[in-house]
């Protein structure tokens, strides 16, 4: 009889706790998880493909003597920017204004040789008219005036000859750029046509070389013919350089690499860009106007492609959606609509079908509300 009146009384002390235990138990289920709802944002989209170019000289120029002696000075600073026209070195003139002065002096004679012949023939015109004197005579003299004639030609020519040889001893630029250092120092002798002294990259515009697959061949002239801009960066891509245009599509694709050559033009201002440098080239392959945007964060990847949570009355759906790029942060998608609501950012225990609170609604009375980690991952 006693254990039987022990043991009610132990049941009746643990009834309390055993509902206590029960009413925890009903509240340790996982806790309602608050969202945050984004829109996709219209906006005009441009979409850029990365390619590895080579900063190019639109010209260069090898400067070289037109004509021997020896180099008398240089006029301009070694690795700057010289001006068409510009005097760049000068070769001692003496010789060359000595073979002027000659010719000079040669064409002055031939001039008063070619008057005296033709007085002469003058004075013996009337004579062979009047037989006075033979017509042999007459035409020995008017062959005389001739020769002397076209001798003072041949002189003038010399003349004109030996002051372009002059104008060769002032080397000047024949084209706007950046001159390299000087290659032949002062007092050392030049050979006409042979002696390198310095070339000339022409810097601005410059051109920016690179190679596309012929897959966006089209892509590529449609970019030029819209004068459509490229982003020039550097080679981590860190800061844009300048921007181009598309200037040159190569007329053949590449058997061996089915790629074409393609050259831009920019205009290189501030001279950020470097004849040989290697650059990044950002080719506009695609403009979408009011194209639908979502952070990149937003768009989840699964097994059947890539889809968006939505949660309309507080029930989470996934939304299947195309990705058309991705634009850094930004992802360009369609399939939605314009005023949709898709959560944003994702917590890690959210699934098509559970409950969420939207923002705006109260929790349930006696109800855990909880964020959780994000994630992008499959529904």
């Amino acid at each position: 009889m006693k254990s039987y009146r022990w043991g009610r009384i132990a049941l009746i002390l643990c009834l309390p706790w055993g509902l206590a235990a029960c009413q925890k138990a009903e509240r340790s289920g996982p806790p309602l998880l608050r969202v945050t709802l984004v829109q996709p944002k219209a906006q005009d989209m441009i979409h850029y493909q990365s390619f590895l170019g080579t900063v190019t000289p639109l010209q260069t120029v090898s400067i070289v003597p037109q004509t021997s002696g020896q180099l008398a000075s240089l006029s301009f600073t070694q690795g700057g920017v010289v001006q068409q026209g510009q005097t760049l070195f000068t070769i001692n003139p003496a010789q060359a204004a000595a073979t002027l002065a000659q010719a000079r002096a040669n064409l002055a004679a031939a001039q008063a040789t070619a008057r005296y012949n033709r007085t002469l023939v003058a004075q013996d015109k009337p004579l062979v008219e009047k037989d006075f004197i033979t017509r042999q005579s007459y035409e020995q003299a008017v062959s005389q005036a001739q020769a002397s004639q076209a001798q003072v030609a041949a002189d003038a020519a010399a003349v004109q000859q030996a002051q372009i040889t002059l104008g060769y001893t002032r080397i000047t630029a024949p084209i706007s750029g950046r001159i390299s250092m000087a290659l032949v120092k002062p007092g050392n002798l030049v050979v006409a046509n042979q002696t390198q002294l310095a070339t000339i990259n022409q810097i601005s515009p410059i051109g920016i070389n690179f190679q596309i697959p012929q897959s966006l061949l089209g892509a590529a002239r449609t970019a030029q013919a819209k004068a459509w801009k490229l982003l020039i960066q550097d080679e981590k891509k860190g800061t844009t350089l300048d921007t181009a245009t598309l200037h040159i599509i190569d007329n053949s694709v590449s058997s061996t690499t089915a790629t074409v050559s393609v050259q831009a033009e920019a205009q290189n201002a501030s001279s950020g860009l470097w004849p040989g440098e290697f650059v990044e080239v950002q080719l506009p392959v695609q403009q979408v106007a009011q194209a639908l945007t979502l952070p990149v964060a937003a768009v989840q990847q699964g097994s059947n492609g890539n889809f968006v949570y939505q949660a309309p009355k507080g029930v989470v759906e996934a939304t299947p959606v195309q990705v058309l790029w991705e634009d850094g942060q930004t992802a360009v998608i369609s399939g939605l609509s314009a005023n949709a609501q898709v959560i944003n950012p994702v917590p890690a225990r959210v699934y098509a079908g559970v409950h969420v609170l939207l923002p705006g609604q109260k929790a349930p009375a006696g109800s855990d509300v909880g964020g959780g980690n994000h994630h992008r991952g499959g529904a």
